[in-house]
């Protein structure tokens, strides 16, 4: 009877089920060393009061024209224009240094892009969608903040992947810097 106790016993611990028991139980107190709902709904707020925010300074932070034509006509990226996009972004406080290094970089390959590949005709490529909500409709979600659906997907002490659902669903990394959460990067099921 004691050898089919012990049997038992090892049997129960070992499998599958029993590990994942003891797995879940470890990721739950992760989840509770250092972080709380509170950081949850502080990054809710903040994606909320940026994409608010935005609503507000749309037409400001878009006025700025990203691209001109050189002599010969064809299209190159303003950075003078684009960097004072970038700033007018920043000015909002919820945007992370990251976000904007990133924003460079894009802006720095389309231009190399249009050296490579002279473009003159149509809407400026890599320029013609709202380079925030990363579409050409971001109407759709500005007039819809207050009904946005939230979904934290990954939650570190300092950085968050959270999901926002609307009319088109976004992937936005957060970090948290001096106690406030900030947007490192948004993403969308187009692009990313």
């Amino acid at each position: 009877m004691i050898k089919f106790l012990i049997f038992c016993n090892v049997l129960f611990t070992s499998t599958p089920l029993y590990q994942g028991y003891k797995s879940e139980k470890s990721i739950g107190a992760l989840i509770n060393d250092g972080l709380n709902n509170s950081d949850s709904v502080a990054i809710t707020k903040s994606i909320k009061g940026f994409l608010l925010w935005y609503k507000s300074n749309y037409n400001k932070a878009n006025s700025v024209g990203f691209t001109k034509s050189d002599k010969k006509g064809n299209y190159v990226v303003d950075m003078v224009a684009c960097n004072k996009y970038l700033a007018i972004l920043k000015s909002s406080t919820f945007i992370s240094e990251r976000y904007l290094t990133e924003w460079r970089k894009y802006f720095e390959s389309k231009s190399q892009a249009f050296i490579d590949n002279p473009q003159n005709e149509g809407p400026p490529e890599g320029f013609d969608f709202d380079l925030v909500l990363l579409n050409q409709e971001p109407d759709l979600i500005l007039n819809n903040v207050k009904n946005l659906k939230f979904k934290v997907k990954e939650m570190q002490k300092t950085t968050a992947i959270v999901e926002v659902m609307g009319e088109f669903t976004y992937n936005f990394e957060m970090r948290k810097i001096n106690g406030k959460w900030m947007i490192d990067y948004i993403g969308s099921e187009n692009y990313d």
